[in-house]
């Protein structure tokens, strides 16, 4: 999901069911969350959204500024060939992010808020079921921050 990280509303989200990387699902949320708030400025992402493609659709075609540890593949001690997941292992390596990055726990506080508010079973039987109930916690998610305010 991509969430807002003052507000803690959801811009877009993306359910899904079966063993999968999450790589290919970040164009779509990116552009889901510009969308709905287009000051989206900065995009920080777990390793598991770390590609060149990932990184170029965010500042090339978003204009977003992408911070995302480049760590996909298997380990080794030399830095990714590619020319941004390159420059990320750099920063990352001098912390130069650092305090940007520190942000991305506020995406477990959704996930959090979520759980707590709204359950952690799913009642869904069926795959498609259970990718409904999902996007209607988002929703209801959404509905409750809202109503806050």
């Amino acid at each position: 999901m991509a969430l807002d990280s003052g507000s803690h509303l959801i811009l877009g989200a993306k359910a899904s069911t079966g063993a999968c990387g999450d790589q290919p699902f970040l164009p779509g949320l990116l552009a889901d969350a510009k969308r709905r708030w287009p000051a989206v400025r900065c995009l920080v992402a777990d390793a598991g959204y770390d590609s060149e493609a990932n990184h170029r659709f965010a500042r090339l075609t978003q204009g977003v500024r992408s911070i995302i540890p480049a760590k996909a593949g298997r380990p080794t001690s030399k830095p990714p060939t590619e020319p941004l997941r390159r420059n990320m292992h750099h920063r990352f390596g001098r912390k130069a992010d650092a305090a940007l990055y520190g942000q991305r726990w506020q995406s477990e506080t959704g996930y959090s808020m979520i759980k707590r508010n709204l359950g952690s079973a799913m009642r869904a039987r069926s795959a498609v079921g259970r990718r409904h109930e999902l996007l209607l916690r988002v929703l209801a998610h959404n509905i409750m921050i809202l109503a806050q305010h």
